[in-house]
């Protein structure tokens, strides 16, 4: 390994003590962020092969990713296996009832969210995953085995506990344990674990069309993926943040030695040393404020508010894409428009959302996370318009509704489906994995109590989604309905042009920095072409000059801080 830079933040304020570690040929000080610090990037200290995918790193991702499958798995189930309920809880159930069924879930997963997103430090990731499985396993059972509405309700209800717990813990968990290097393709991975999750649920029930109790077996088939989590708890380490919380700096060192497999002692330790000082950041409010002076500087901090609300935006505008009712009433809506397998139907949105959040991860580090939006999401607009007006003309003999038993036309059948896939290309480049970078957007010292509030508004805005959607359907039309989405999205498309920055290339504390003296889109722009250039003429002159030139782009002020060469490692 050649010889890195190691840039270093500025002095971090009188109450935040920094630390500092000498290594052999090595001398770096960590400055945790405070009102006038900024911590070291910690990509500047790499380990030899951490940009490799070990056995027992992808063994860890995947272990954890089963979270983001069961949030899969279990909402996107219930579009397929509501419908062949049929008559077996003693009647068929009204739309209304479907929705509150439905909508169960989400109530959960706001209780979930909210508590397991809470006390995350305080229990660790780990319990709070086990806790999250407990109640996956729990709900599916309850489910499989219900005779009643109020039985299937509390059953679905339960089971959110443990999707909300999923949503919030699992990418935390990744996040910590993941390598710098394949920090994004690692929390990807959970991403992608969701509609992957989906698709599987919608593949098994198009497959048990005929298959007695098939609904039962659909929602009982949840325990599968969390008892195999419950059963590899043992083998999963707890997060180094927490291990340094709990004062075990021992059990944390042993962790990353387990994750860089070929790092040095040296680097370990410096490693663990960054570690701390995230812990000293995201630490602080709680060590110097009460609950409810940190609940009031949440919103009357400016740059707290404003990245909170943006998070919470996009949150919010994808779920009233309305893309989720593919999901949750996939049997209903692809049965109304007269397709023989309606199951088989719901496989078309799951599978083209599988395929382009893929598309969108791998050039979400190119193109960026506001790039995307503004490149893909006018697909959304244009199938969500195809959509309205395909449905327009498809109802036209049926008085604008669709209606059990008519039969339409398979030309305006296709165009409808055409639509939607349009549809989930663009909301599956997007807004499908755009809202899970939400941590980059918030102050280390906010971060989890900020995911936690924008992951809790992504719930609640599903659940007036969830329930709401198939009364529209009766009262507003097919065409009113999906207008009635249109019309958010191009709200959120609007307000993401002038709200949303990109944060593609900036550091932790330089993505926070935009929200300093407003919502920073232009100040990004204006920061990332003056990294660039930086970076060119310290590459090019290797100098002072582009020494003094990099640390200005990242906001430090040169006669506070400084630059040293760390020796090989």
């Amino acid at each position: 390994m050649g010889h890195h830079d190691i840039v270093l933040a500025e002095q971090p304020s009188e109450n935040i003590p920094s630390e500092e570690l000498k290594g052999e040929g090595q001398h770096v000080t960590v400055a945790p962020h405070g009102s006038n610090g900024q911590l070291i990037d910690e990509a500047v200290i790499h380990a030899e092969g951490e940009d490799k995918m070990t056995p027992y790193l992808v063994f860890l991702i995947a272990a954890a990713a089963l979270g983001g499958f069961l949030y899969g798995y279990d909402t996107g189930v219930v579009g397929i296996a509501l419908p062949y309920v049929g008559t077996d809880l003693g009647r068929a159930l009204t739309d209304p009832e479907k929705e509150i069924a439905t909508a169960a879930t989400t109530i959960g997963a706001i209780i979930g969210a909210a508590i397991l997103g809470f006390f995350a430090d305080r229990w660790g990731r780990k319990w709070c995953l086990f806790i999250a499985d407990v109640f996956f396993t729990a709900g599916a059972i309850i489910i499989a085995t219900s005779f009643s509405l109020g039985q299937l309700i509390a059953g679905r209800l339960i089971l959110g506990v443990g999707v909300g717990g999923a949503a919030v813990i699992c990418p935390l968990y990744i996040t910590e344990l993941a390598p710098t290097a394949v920090r994004g393709r690692c929390v990807g991975t959970n991403g992608f674990f969701i509609p992957f999750g989906q698709t599987v649920s919608v593949a098994i029930g198009a497959g048990m069309k005929n298959v007695p109790h098939n609904w039962r077996i659909l929602f009982g088939l949840g325990v599968v993926p969390s008892l195999i989590q419950l059963c590899l708890m043992h083998k999963l380490p707890e997060s180094p943040r927490v291990l340094i919380l709990r004062g075990q700096d021992d059990k944390a060192r042993a962790v990353l030695q387990q994750i860089y497999k070929y790092a040095t002692p040296e680097i370990i330790e410096l490693k663990l040393e960054v570690v701390r000082a995230h812990v000293e950041a995201t630490t602080v409010l709680e060590r110097t404020t009460t609950f409810m002076e940190r609940s009031k500087k949440l919103w009357t901090h400016k740059p707290y508010r404003r990245s909170i609300l943006v998070v919470c935006m996009i949150q919010v505008f994808g779920q009233f894409t309305g893309y989720n009712t593919l999901l949750y009433y996939a049997g209903d809506l692809f049965g109304l428009v007269g397709l023989s397998n309606a199951s088989l139907g719901g496989l078309i949105p799951s599978i083209t959302n599988t395929f382009f959040l893929l598309v969108g991860m791998i050039f979400v580090d190119r193109i960026g996370r506001r790039g995307l939006l503004m490149k893909f999401g006018p697909l959304m607009i244009i199938g969500l318009l195809w959509c309205l007006i395909a449905f327009y003309f498809m109802c036209r003999e049926t008085g604008g509704f669709l209606v059990h038993g008519a039969v339409y036309a398979q030309r305006d059948v296709g165009l409808v489906i055409a639509g939607i896939v349009v549809f989930v290309m663009g909301f599956g480049s997007t807004y499908a994995h755009l809202c899970w970078y939400q941590s980059e957007y918030l102050a280390l010292e906010i971060r989890a109590i900020g995911s936690a509030i924008s992951t809790t508004a992504s719930f609640t805005a599903n659940l007036v989604v969830a329930v709401t959607f198939l009364s529209e359907l009766n009262t507003l039309t097919p065409s009113g309905t999906y207008g009635l989405y249109l019309g958010f999205i191009i709200i959120g498309y609007v307000l993401a042009y002038f709200f949303y920055p990109e944060t593609k290339g900036l550091s932790i504390d330089e993505a926070f920095s935009l929200f300093e003296d407003g919502f920073g889109v232009k100040k990004s722009q204006r920061m990332r072409k003056e990294k660039a250039e930086a970076q060119r003429r310290y590459r090019e002159e290797g100098g002072e000059a582009g020494r003094v030139a990099h640390m200005n782009s990242l906001g430090a002020k040169p006669e506070h801080a400084h630059i040293e060469r760390a020796g090989p490692v």
